[in-house]
């Protein structure tokens, strides 16, 4: 049903031409639902084939939906250099201080301490400071207000492109069993093909509809910032929910995988998708993040390293992810 339904808004959409904050709230919606039918798809297929593969299609799937969507605002009309800086920057706070803090804070609370990989954990962290350190600090190195364009945007592009592949290239072979999960359960015997099918058309028309609602989302938000967000917490729902189970039932390894493997995907993916747009269409794109941006990245992962070295997160883990997300909102304020 979400595939017939995001297929028929998508013909709605080259029938009628949708304006106005109403239309813009439809559509949305209509993302949201679809979404939610590609997270049920990919939850099949991650009991189907297990961890780490399975979350791996849901995070791949979230990074298809925001490079369409952040795509879609760069092409549009008006100014949005730094969209793809935005965007990423609140998917990393939504990802990693409230996704994954109410996910540690809920199954803390229900299971006590929680253990994890921590081979997985450790690369899971040390591939995103690589990310965040070619996405958001370099640029920053080579032009005082963090633009890209022409020779140093072609080796950001290839860095966390070669960095991005090469990770992948782990989890799915040689340290695949560093991202399992500690206590497997047991395998599902649902049509793989089937639910993989069904996934693929429910996230086209999610693709589809994105050039729709740019231009409406531009003329309802004037603030980057704050279309970064509305972005970000668009693509991540489905994210949020199954990362929301996964700590209910103690499974901390799955919520890792769900939240850092997303976070890798969406800049893996985005942001060198934007680089080649705005080489195209010979626009600048600002990458480079300010100095409260970087503290507070800076503190999530620190709050990280700490969690992993304890070999457990509690609770009192939860909490300080979310009290560092507060923040983060408090300073788009």
């Amino acid at each position: 049903m979400p595939a017939v339904i995001g297929w028929l808004a998508v013909i709605a959409t080259l029938i009628f031409t949708p304006s106005g904050n109403l239309a813009l709230l439809g559509l949305l919606a209509i993302i949201v639902y679809a979404s939610f039918g590609v997270m049920r798809r990919a939850d099949a297929l991650a009991r189907r084939l297990g961890e780490p593969f399975g979350t791996i299609i849901l995070t791949l799937s979230i990074g298809v939906i925001e490079v369409a969507m952040v795509a879609s605002v760069l092409l549009g009309p008006g100014d949005h250099a730094s969209i793809a800086r935005d965007t990423a920057l609140s998917g990393a706070m939504i990802l990693l201080n409230f996704i994954l803090g109410v996910a540690v804070l809920v199954g803390g609370l229900r299971h006590g301490s929680m253990r994890f990989q921590v081979a997985g954990a450790s690369q899971y962290i040390a591939t995103i400071l690589t990310l965040g350190s070619v996405t958001f600090v370099f640029p920053i190195l080579v032009d005082d207000a963090g633009a890209l364009s022409g020779g140093y945007a072609a080796v950001v592009a290839v860095l966390i492109l070669v960095s991005y592949f090469f990770f992948m290239w782990r989890q799915l072979g040689a340290n695949s069993g560093d991202f399992a999960e500690t206590e497997p359960t047991p395998r599902s015997d649902e049509p793989a093909l089937h639910n993989f099918l069904w996934l693929v058309a429910t996230l086209i028309p999610i693709v589809l509809l994105s050039r729709a609602v740019s231009p409406l989302l531009d003329a309802a938000v004037t603030h980057t910032a704050l279309a970064g967000l509305i972005i970000a917490a668009i693509v991540l729902l489905p994210e949020t929910f199954t990362t929301f189970k996964a700590g209910w039932h103690g499974q901390l390894q799955r919520a890792s995988n769900l939240t850092h493997g997303a976070l890798i995907s969406v800049v893996g993916l985005s942001v060198p998708a934007v680089l080649l747009i705005g080489a195209i269409t010979g626009q600048t794109v600002i990458l480079g993040a300010g100095a409260n941006d970087l503290a507070l990245l800076g503190l999530t992962m620190g709050l990280s390293v700490a969690v992993l070295a304890g070999r457990q997160a509690t609770a009192l883990h939860g909490l300080g992810h979310l009290l560092l997300f507060a923040m983060y909102i408090a300073s788009l304020v």
